[in-house]
């Protein structure tokens, strides 16, 4: 989850800073003391999670929120306050939680808790179709690729379930057979380019994450058939007809498994 911390008097923050240090779901990509370099930072960056100190000069905390949840409606505001007569105003203003200093441990890892939960029920913005052919929504918009190429690594990292999908995978898959494996591997750069400019286009490239060598989509931001069939949702296993990423040869392993899944819940309805 990539967190900002904004306080104008940011010793508060370090407490917080060394807890979501100790947890893999928390990414600090900003700490700020001016409210004004937090919302230039969240006006080029993918923002999760803001934990926002109110009373602030310049511009107040509330009103950095606003101003940061119309760039990113889904972000997760949290507001630090040693002011409890700021509580409503907050609340009213759909905040999602706030603690008071002072602050122990325990209050940040209850903060830190309460933000996942509420990252986790959030409605997905991001959407994928697997069933048949492979397709791609953001905010329900049909998503149009920037070549065919970036649609089909989207979709090799949407099969690979948030594991990592290493450079040699990628070139196998989507150039098999083919004179594109080249040493530099010129055509996997620009595909990657591609597929972050399309996911950048739609303000979703905070599902993606490049690692050297490495790519992998952030399963815990978006919603999908295949992962729906597999949790065992009744809905997705009903709407399951043997068609799975069609186009897609290197997908084709998945379908028996998919179809011998389905059949063995059936087969179990009907005695039960």
């Amino acid at each position: 989850m990539k967190t900002i911390l904004v306080d104008d008097m940011l010793l508060d923050m370090q407490l917080f800073e060394l807890k979501c240090a100790d947890m893999p779901d928390f990414e600090i990509v900003g700490k700020f003391t001016d409210p004004m370099d937090a919302l230039e930072f969240a006006l080029h960056n993918v923002v999760d999670f803001a934990l926002l100190d109110i009373d602030m000069p310049g511009m107040n905390g509330m009103e950095l929120a606003m101003k940061i949840r119309t760039l990113w409606p889904s972000v997760i505001i949290v507001f630090v306050t040693a002011h409890p007569r700021y509580a409503v105003d907050a609340l009213r203003m759909k905040a999602d939680y706030v603690v008071f200093k002072p602050f122990d441990r325990d209050d940040i890892i209850d903060v830190l808790e309460r933000a996942k939960l509420l990252q986790s029920r959030q409605e997905k913005r991001v959407r994928f179709h697997t069933f048949g052919c492979f397709e791609m929504q953001v905010d329900n918009r049909h998503v149009r690729f920037h070549s065919a190429k970036a649609k089909e690594l989207m979709a090799l990292c949407v099969y690979n379930e948030g594991r990592n999908v290493s450079i040699y995978d990628i070139i196998e898959c989507l150039w098999e057979g083919s004179d594109c494996k080249t040493t530099d591997n010129t055509g996997y750069r620009r595909t990657i380019k591609e597929l972050k400019d399309t996911l950048s286009d739609y303000r979703a490239e905070d599902i993606f994450v490049r690692e050297r060598g490495n790519c992998r989509i952030r399963k815990e931001l978006v919603s999908c058939d295949y992962y729906d069939f597999w949790a065992g949702k009744p809905d997705a296993i009903s709407r399951f007809d043997g068609k799975f990423m069609s186009e897609y040869a290197w997908a084709e392993s998945a379908i028996y498994q998919m179809c011998e899944k389905k059949k063995s819940i059936l087969y179990n309805l009907r005695i039960n």
